[in-house]
């Protein structure tokens, strides 16, 4: 039995902070093959910033990023350009190059099997407390289909086409403990103990071991968004942790409301459908019980939450988010170029070229 690793102290954090992990694909400058160059990468970073940190992970063509706390749109995206500008630098300097996306086009051999869940995002959300991070944490796993299919980008798995806006998001609901955290759990002793029972089992040893979409996150204080997709532009991922603090700060605005319990007897579908249609797919309100476009509840969103916004930045990051709407979004752009005639190395070559971009280039397709 795996021993029980008492849970640490939930941390204290700035209610409505946000930190990004972003793990990028590391590529052959040449070839556009996985490359195994992250340490050489995150040597050359010098370790930490003020604002963010890379370290690799034990796949070494993964570069596995993180910023500190921020507060708003302006200061995160400011971050995670500088993030963009010297992760560019260092992995020119020793022949690779980075992109983003949830999954590299290819992978079929060699170092490229190794790398099973593909390339991910994850966003911390700093809480008022234990008990009110599995609250909001419970509000923001109802909409994570919309986080999931706003940041599909990984249509192609070892070569083909997986039918799939985001095929790692397909793969990692096979993981166990994936999907939404249960609803009855509602306090951070509930979380604790269940995690214990999981324990008995020999399934976990601490919170961060279960693989919900949503989580608390006590060594962080926060609420931790873990089912996205790596964007292909860092701007991208600065509007989305946006979006979700938005939701998470006006939830924290209703102290004592819960989701209504159905939400659990949806969630599975919204979850495929975000998956296999991203953008274009469609989402069931568990309490309405009615089915709208992802688009359309999308929107909603954000004209709400700019209404009631204290980010003065926060329209900016609506508008890259809308920019995720049109076209079927990153996954259609991809699959657009590979209808063009593109092979699929060749999306990993564009991939980069949108991240080595300091402008977003939009979604125009190469001929």
């Amino acid at each position: 039995m795996v021993g029980w690793i008492p849970p640490q102290r939930f941390a204290a954090a700035r209610p409505g902070s946000m930190r990004i992990g972003l793990e990028w694909m590391v590529l052959d400058h040449e070839t556009y093959d996985l490359h195994p160059a992250a340490p050489a990468i995150a040597l050359r970073l010098g370790g930490q910033d003020a604002a963010w940190a890379a370290t690799p992970e034990s796949d070494a063509a993964t570069l596995d990023l993180a910023t500190s706390a921020l507060d708003g749109y302006c200061a995160l995206a400011d971050a995670l350009e500088d993030m963009r500008c010297r992760v560019r630098r260092a992995a020119r300097s020793v022949g690779a190059a980075v992109a983003g996306g949830g999954s590299h086009p290819v992978r079929t051999g060699g170092r490229q099997r190794n790398h099973a869940a593909g390339f991910g995002m994850h966003v911390q959300i700093g809480a008022p407390g234990a008990d009110e991070a599995v609250r909001i944490g419970a509000w923001l796993n109802q909409r994570a289909p919309l986080f999931i299919a706003l940041s599909a980008s990984s249509p192609y798995w070892h070569g083909q086409d997986s039918g799939f806006c985001s095929a790692r998001n397909n793969v990692a609901a096979t993981f166990q403990g994936s999907g939404i955290m249960p609803p009855a759990l509602r306090s951070w002793q509930d979380v604790v103990q269940h995690v214990a029972r999981l324990v008995e089992y020999g399934l976990a040893t601490r919170v961060e071991d279960v693989d919900w979409d949503v989580r608390p996150d006590p060594g962080h204080g926060a609420v931790e968004l873990c089912a996205l997709d790596a964007p292909l532009h860092p701007a991208y991922a600065a509007a989305l942790a946006c979006y979700a603090r938005e939701l998470c700060v006006e939830v924290a605005e209703r102290p004592g409301s819960w989701p209504c319990r159905r939400a659990a007897d949806v969630y599975p579908w919204n979850r495929f459908n975000a998956t296999r249609r991203g953008v274009l797919g469609e989402w069931i309100d568990p309490c309405t019980r009615k089915k709208h476009s992802i688009a359309h509840v999308v929107r909603n969103d954000l004209a709400r939450l700019a209404a009631r916004s204290d980010d003065p930045d926060f329209p900016a990051a609506c508008v890259l988010i809308d920019e995720l709407l049109h076209n079927g979004g990153q996954a259609g752009w991809l699959t657009a170029h590979m209808a063009a005639g593109a092979r699929p190395n060749d999306l990993a070559r564009l991939a980069s070229a949108m991240f080595d971009s300091p402008v977003l280039p939009g979604w125009k397709v190469e001929q």
